[in-house]
């Protein structure tokens, strides 16, 4: 698995992934237990911390992958958190943006 991009937002998170090997839903359980045991860790706390589903949707162009990651990483301005990604820290993109 590669991550290309992520933001965190305050009730969820967004990410764009290249699969490798791993099967979807194997690596969503993984990401979603042990995130959950680290913020629950962190926070004193037990219980849920993810919905049970989660949406997922494959791209198989460069061109679509380009416009995903700009939606994406634009979420915390259309949210009214930053005027402008750039400058809202909970985000990654491995290539230059």
């Amino acid at each position: 698995m590669v991550l290309d991009a992520a933001v965190l937002m305050p009730d969820h998170l967004h990410f764009v992934i290249e699969l490798k090997t791993d099967r979807l839903p194997k690596l969503m359980h993984s990401l979603k237990s042990y995130t959950a045991k680290k913020v629950n860790a962190v926070l004193k706390r037990q219980g849920s911390l993810w919905q049970e589903q989660y949406y997922e949707h494959a791209i198989r162009k460069d061109e679509d992958l380009h416009e995903v990651v700009l939606y994406m990483l634009n979420n915390p301005v259309r949210a009214g958190l930053a005027k402008d990604f750039l400058t809202y820290p909970f985000w990654y993109c491995r290539w230059a943006v």
